[in-house]
């Protein structure tokens, strides 16, 4: 199993990277919200052990992205709360793990939520009319020809084939796909919605649709 560790203290992380080795695992650590999504660029990861308190951000903002792309999420930090609990998992972490922990008890954890059945909100296709996400390859086709996708153009589709035929405000998007603390305006959303489409209508109706006043709306009808 890959397992992405975001862990700013180099101390853990070396220990986190030298236990999980041993126990047959594939762990890659990052310390930060930005090398996170960097490394998410470029590799594919099971599973990902997340603290909250980052030197650039919060852990908890990553939990939506890593499900999006089809990553079991377990917390592992020092904030260890019932308010703090409840948040993780109501932003879709599998487990919750507070520090200090006994290791023994978290690769317990950790194969734990390996073996548990894929739910139905995190199925390995994602699809709407003739588009389909297979999220273990991180393909993207429609009409079964692939489309050539930047990672941004990715995630864009990814959370639209979530939320189809749901009317997505501007602000919902650019939360969820470029985070929380982004500094995005709506024009570069605007660009980016053009690309996507623009792929999309090579081979085939428009399916992503402005929804004048409220921002956009993945649907076979709807305004232009």
């Amino acid at each position: 199993m890959r397992v992405l560790v975001v862990e700013d203290d180099p101390s853990l992380g070396a220990t986190l990277r030298l236990g999980l080795t041993s126990e047959g695992f594939e762990p890659t650590v990052t310390p930060s919200v930005a090398d996170t999504l960097a490394l998410l660029e470029h590799g594919t990861f099971q599973l990902a052990l997340v603290d909250v308190n980052l030197p650039d951000g919060s852990g908890f903002a990553l939990v939506p992205r890593l499900k999006d792309r089809g990553i079991m999420v377990i917390m592992l930090t020092a904030r260890g709360s019932v308010p703090d609990r409840v948040h993780g998992f109501e932003l879709g972490a599998d487990d919750y793990v507070a520090k200090p922990f006994a290791f023994e008890e978290l690769v317990m954890r950790m194969r734990a939520v390996g073996r548990r059945p894929v739910p139905e909100d995190r199925l390995p296709v994602l699809s709407f009319a003739d588009v389909e996400v297979h999220l273990e390859r991180q393909q993207a086709l429609r009409a079964g020809q692939p489309l050539d996708l930047t990672r941004r153009e990715y995630d864009l589709l990814c959370f639209f084939l979530r939320n189809q035929r749901r009317v997505l405000t501007r602000e919902q998007i650019l939360e969820r796909v470029w985070g929380f603390d982004a500094e995005v305006g709506e024009g570069v959303l605007d660009v980016y919605i053009s690309y996507l489409r623009r792929k999309l209508e090579a081979l085939g109706p428009r399916l992503i649709h402005t929804v004048r006043g409220f921002g956009y709306r993945l649907d076979e009808h709807g305004e232009a």
